[in-house]
């Protein structure tokens, strides 16, 4: 069932764990409709994945 008016706290705790699992369907659509209203997630969820890029490029980096 989509849970429709899910808390910025829920969604930030949603947007860290899409990292490390499988979103169901209804937590990713849930997630949308959040972000659709809340530019205050929307900027964290670009921040996460800007330091998630930004990490896997430091790794690629040849050891000094």
């Amino acid at each position: 069932m989509i849970k429709l008016n899910i808390s910025c706290r829920e969604a930030t705790q949603i947007t860290l764990q899409a990292e490390d699992r499988r979103m169901p369907l209804a937590e990713r659509l849930s997630l949308r409709l959040h972000r659709q209203v809340c530019s205050n997630c929307r900027r964290f969820a670009r921040q996460v994945r800007l330091m998630r890029l930004a990490s896997a490029r430091w790794r690629q980096q040849p050891g000094e």
